[in-house]
C-alpha cells in the first residue's frame, strides 16, 4: 500500500507495510466492533486487513485442516507468521522490534487456524510461528488479541502512549 498523505508527523515518511490476518473461519460477532477499532486505529501507521477462509467441511479433523491448509497455502505469501500455542512467546517490545526490522514495501501475513487447529503443511511452510500464550484460545479470540499486539507494537515503534511498560 502506497502511503497516503505522504508525510506523518515528526516528518518521517510511512513505511509501506501492510498487514495481512489470515483466518480460517469467521469472527465471533460480540467482537467484531473491538476487531473493527484496532484495524481503524492501525490506520496511520500501517495498512491492516483480516481474510477470512472457509472453514474445512471433512468429517475428521484431518480432513478439515487439509482443506484448510490448501486455503491458507494458496492465500498467504511466502514468509508468513503462523499463530500457534506451540510456536515463540514474544512481549509486547519484542513484537515492536520485528515489525521495526522489516524493510521497505512489505506484505506482512498471520495465520490463524480454525477450530481444529491446522495441518503441518502449513507449520512447515511457515517463515516462523508465534504463541500468543501457553494457553489454548479460541481462535476469533486469538483474532482480537494479535491485532491489539500489532496497534502495541506499532504504537511503540512511533512512541505512542499507549503502550505503558
Amino acid at each position: 500500500m502506497a502511503a497516503a498523505g505522504g508525510d506523518r508527523a515528526g516528518g518521517e515518511s510511512r513505511r509501506a507495510v501492510k498487514l495481512r490476518l489470515i483466518v480460517v473461519g469467521r469472527g465471533a460477532a460480540d467482537l467484531a466492533d473491538f476487531e473493527a477499532r484496532f484495524v481503524q486505529r492501525l490506520q496511520p501507521f500501517t495498512s491492516c486487513s483480516i481474510i477470512e477462509l472457509p472453514d474445512g467441511k471433512g468429517r475428521q479433523p484431518t480432513q478439515r485442516k487439509q482443506q484448510e491448509a490448501a486455503s491458507i497455502l494458496a492465500k498467504a505469501g511466502k514468509g508468513f507468521v503462523l499463530f500457534d500455542e506451540r510456536g515463540k512467546q514474544m512481549n509486547s517490545m519484542q513484537w515492536a522490534e520485528w515489525f521495526g526490522a522489516q524493510q521497505g514495501d512489505a506484505q506482512l501475513d498471520f495465520v490463524i487456524g480454525g477450530a481444529d487447529g491446522v495441518h503441518d503443511s502449513v507449520r512447515a511452510a511457515a517463515a516462523a510461528t508465534w504463541g500468543l500464550s501457553q494457553l489454548t484460545l479460541p481462535h476469533q479470540l486469538v483474532r482480537v488479541v494479535a491485532l491489539e499486539q500489532f496497534y502495541r507494537a506499532w504504537t511503540i515503534l512511533r512512541g505512542h502512549p499507549y503502550h505503558r511498560p
